[in-house]
């Protein structure tokens, strides 16, 4: 008797933590022989993708591929676009990475942001450029193209217009096309920030700045 009940007293303990890691794991694995011949494609793109050759994370049991898979359709899209918008626009490493982190910081995504802060870096983005941003600090240490691109997309979040003045200088730099790249990079990622959402990611600590909670992560 006394057993029994010292079993459950350790359930009762242990059910919350039981419960936060199910919380954790909205979107299980799915089985290759329970997987559509959709679900089977997404996963041939998905390996098949530039990502992948990289090191860039293309493993279907991850977010926001697991989430993705629920709809394969849109999956195979998903991928495309970010293909194209991650190695195909011609802008360098260090301006791709600074528009995916200045989006992972309007939508507080860590998950978004440890992924991709040592991915600029490495780019050849000055470190405190990042380290700014996450402390909702205009960076002192951008390039003249690097701070285009930051007044565009933190005017687009903060302000939700683009005044003449940002708009035509990204243009002269840029073209027209970039800038609908560098737009639609900043896009893409907010749907990869709601899929993470969506799947309640957690995110493993690392050596990256933390993101500060703010009320108004860019300032004026």
């Amino acid at each position: 008797m006394k057993k029994t009940i010292a079993i459950a007293l350790l359930a009762a303990f242990a059910a919350p933590s039981l419960l936060s890691a199910a919380d954790n794991t909205r979107f299980l694995p799915i089985p290759v022989e329970k997987q559509t011949a959709k679900q089977k494609e997404f996963v041939k793109a998905l390996t098949e993708s530039p990502r992948s050759a990289n090191g860039g994370g293309g493993n279907i049991n991850n977010p926001p591929f697991k989430v993705y898979l629920r709809s394969p359709e849109f999956g195979i899209e998903a991928i495309k676009m970010s293909d194209y918008l991650r190695f195909d626009t011609g802008l360098e490493n260090r301006l791709t990475e600074l528009a995916i982190i200045i989006a992972a910081r309007n939508w507080n995504s860590a998950y978004i942001w440890r992924a991709h802060y040592p991915a600029a870096v490495k780019g050849g983005l000055d470190p405190s450029v990042g380290a700014d941003i996450a402390a909702g600090r205009r960076p002192t240490k951008m390039k003249a193209d690097e701070a285009l691109i930051y007044d565009f997309l933190t005017q687009m979040y903060r302000d939700k217009e683009i005044s003449d003045a940002t708009f035509n200088a990204m243009k002269a730099k840029f073209g027209e096309k970039g800038v609908t790249n560098i737009m639609g990079l900043a896009g893409y990622y907010g749907i990869t920030a709601m899929a993470l959402i969506t799947a309640k990611q957690p995110v493993p600590p690392g050596d990256e700045p933390k993101l500060a909670m703010l009320a108004q992560v860019f300032p004026k």
